[in-house]
């Protein structure tokens, strides 16, 4: 799974209105700008590139507790172990 991390922070980086450089796994989430519609866009790129399934409610933040990139590709990576 070593494309995992670059592939997420290449969708990420396509995506993050708020950032000005590249993201990293320090990168804090709230300093991505990524709004809702963002975040669907997101998960089916994700779904698409790296052939997961993402479980996905609409009515909860997706980020839960995650407060960085980094705890979102860890998050991804336990997803895809499973």
């Amino acid at each position: 799974m070593a494309e995992l991390e670059p592939t997420l922070l290449e969708i990420i980086k396509d995506h993050a209105v708020g950032l000005t450089g590249e993201p990293t796994r320090e990168t804090p989430i709230a300093d991505l700008g990524i709004d809702s519609f963002s975040v669907v866009e997101i998960i089916y790129e994700v779904e698409e590139k790296l052939g997961v399934e993402v479980p996905f409610n609409a009515n909860e933040n997706p980020f839960g507790d995650m407060a960085s990139v980094g705890d979102l590709i860890d998050a991804l990576e336990k997803l895809i172990k499973k």
